[in-house]
């Protein structure tokens, strides 16, 4: 049996994950009165940089040998993904704000383009995941999982996603939820970063978005990896989003002072 707890814990972690991106984007909509077209940008860069793009790429390379040799050792694979993450997501901004965004490049729309970014990547990662997960412990608490799911899993993966459900803490599923919250600042003060680098032309920003990126995907599973507990890697990511949070207050007077990008293009 799945326990109350966790399901509810999950879907406490579910609302986050779609309510939370919401919320924001009317607040500071409201506030700031930014492009929503810079919303819907920074959702469809996070679609097609990932899930169109970088995920099936993954997926592809689990079929070689050498991907399954370098998911064998942790760190490496940690690094791996975190790299690979940044270089698709990062250049991807960069991309966007530079043919699409021309016009739009200000701090408000960098904020804006965060919360769709980090927005899509909650609802669809997170809040997908969350969805599956509730509906399967509705099944293995009504006793009808294994009849459900025999023709879609093999028994050994049937009784690996059970146990992944039954056993877990239920503390470990209001996680994700939390992360989210915390994943969101970090999305924007990425955001935010490679818009300077596109706005002010000095690439070495993006640079710096593509490591920042890496390094905290990296660290964040390197330290779930540890034997230490799901909690020291959302210890890590929450002090990473409060310096991304001082970050996204204190660009925001640097961009505002920036040289405008009508007089960059002039120039």
């Amino acid at each position: 049996m799945v326990s109350n707890l966790s399901i509810i814990f999950m879907a406490i972690s579910l609302l986050i994950s779609i309510l939370m991106p919401i919320i924001l984007a009317i607040y500071f909509y409201k506030k700031e009165k930014f492009s929503l077209m810079a919303v819907l940008i920074g959702a469809i860069v996070f679609l097609v940089s990932q899930i169109a793009t970088r995920i099936p790429l993954l997926s592809y390379f689990s079929t070689q040998d050498w991907y399954r040799n370098l998911s064998s050792n942790i760190a490496v694979m940690a690094v791996f993904l975190g790299l690979t993450a940044g270089i698709f997501e990062e250049v991807a901004r960069f991309i966007a704000m530079k043919y699409f965004m021309k016009d739009k490049l200000e701090w408000k729309n960098g904020l804006a383009f965060g919360i769709g970014h980090g927005g899509i990547e909650a609802i669809v990662i997170v809040g997908m995941t969350f969805i599956n997960n509730i509906v399967l412990s509705f099944m293995i608490n009504a006793g009808i999982f294994e009849t459900a799911v025999a023709s879609q899993l093999p028994p050994e993966a049937m009784a690996q996603v059970k146990a992944s459900l039954v056993d877990t803490s239920p503390l470990y599923f209001l996680a994700g939820g939390y992360e989210r919250i915390m994943t969101m600042a970090i999305q924007i003060a990425l955001s935010i970063m490679v818009l300077y680098a596109v706005k002010l032309k000095k690439p070495v920003f993006l640079l710096y978005a593509i490591l920042l990126h890496g390094i905290v995907d990296a660290l964040a599973v390197i330290l779930a990896n540890m034997g230490l507990g799901v909690w020291v890697a959302e210890i890590f990511v929450t002090a990473c989003a409060a310096l991304a949070l001082v970050y996204i207050i204190k660009s925001r007077g640097k961009l505002t002072a920036a040289i405008p990008y009508q007089k960059i293009l002039s120039e």
